[in-house]
């Protein structure tokens, strides 16, 4: 079966992961029933991914396993499953390690819907759906906590230098993924000032404007997440919405980088895993429900390995 794929627009990418301009999202996390053959699990997932809307984007990205089973022959090098994590204070990213994980996107829900239901009428025949989760662009690019996300994401050609796997790599073109479920207490945030809510996040509320200099709180948010390790910045892509009903809302973080300790190390400095002990601040009124690794291949190794 032939794969249509989005047109790439850099050699090997998921073209998709790039694409900002989209305010509708959704997410699929399946985990699936190994009993199945290989071939059927390729010929499902080929069914997937088949006569996409070319006004929607795609990005299918694998667990380690799955990956493993559809291509042993090699494998990222940093390619793994996320073990979960417990700060001292107790603050937790508990493991919800899956297999398959489809990000779909655009600016019309009912396009996106549409592919939903196609892609789960194909999964569902090789595994269970364990997260069906709606996204959405919250008052121009707006945490629902009502900081902007992602204001120092990279710009430009630095995009794809954080995000995707170095040409001589296993992978290159790919990219490795951090996904994240997280459920906010906003009762609980509202209750602080808009000056205290600026010392959690590190950002001021209104001008957006980072804090600098001895105003930055060492707990803050920015503090714990904007890190370097020997020198090197540990830069990550982000691409995170919001997600939410009357009873549960947050944010679904999706983040993708060139190397796993990118995200590890960030996971870990926010729960105070660190010399210093000090944990994000942001996760006392945040509690991350999910957490998964996966790999997004490029084009190319997706219909190697599917074809």
């Amino acid at each position: 079966m032939q794969i249509n794929l989005p047109r790439t627009f850099m050699p090997y990418s998921q073209d998709s992961i790039f694409n900002e301009a989209s305010t509708q999202f959704y997410y699929l996390e399946y985990q699936l029933d190994f009993k199945n053959d290989v071939a059927t699990i390729k010929a499902t997932i080929q069914a997937a991914l088949a006569d996409v809307d070319n006004q929607v984007n795609l990005v299918v990205s694998f667990g380690k396993q799955l990956w493993d089973l559809l291509n042993p022959a090699w494998s990222p090098a940093d390619l793994c499953n996320y073990e979960g994590l417990v700060g001292p204070k107790g603050h937790a990213m508990p493991s919800t390690q899956r297999d398959v994980f489809f990000w779909i996107h655009s600016n019309r829900h009912d396009l996106n819907f549409d592919l939903v239901l196609h892609i789960h009428d194909a999964m569902k025949n090789v595994g269970s759906l364990e997260l069906d989760l709606r996204g959405f662009n919250y008052h121009n690019d707006l945490d629902l906590i009502g900081f902007e996300d992602g204001t120092a994401n990279p710009k430009e050609n630095a995009r794809q230098l954080a995000a995707l796997i170095p040409d001589g790599q296993d992978g290159a073109g790919g990219s490795y993924v951090l996904s994240q479920k997280w459920v906010h207490d906003l009762k609980a945030f509202k209750q602080l000032s808009d000056h205290q809510q600026g010392l959690v996040v590190g950002r001021t509320k209104e001008e957006n404007r980072e804090l600098t200099g001895d105003e930055m709180p060492d707990d803050s948010h920015i503090s714990r997440t904007d890190l370097k390790i020997d020198g090197q910045a540990m830069k990550i892509y982000r691409r995170s919405d919001p997600f939410g009903n009357a009873t549960e809302h947050g944010l679904y973080f999706l983040a993708f980088a060139c190397e796993v300790k990118r995200f590890q190390s960030q996971l870990e400095s926010m729960l105070g895993l660190t010399e210093d002990g000090i944990h994000d601040r942001l996760i006392d009124f945040s509690k991350a429900a999910t957490t998964s690794y996966w790999f997004a291949p490029s084009n190319d190794d997706l219909k190697q390995i599917l074809d």
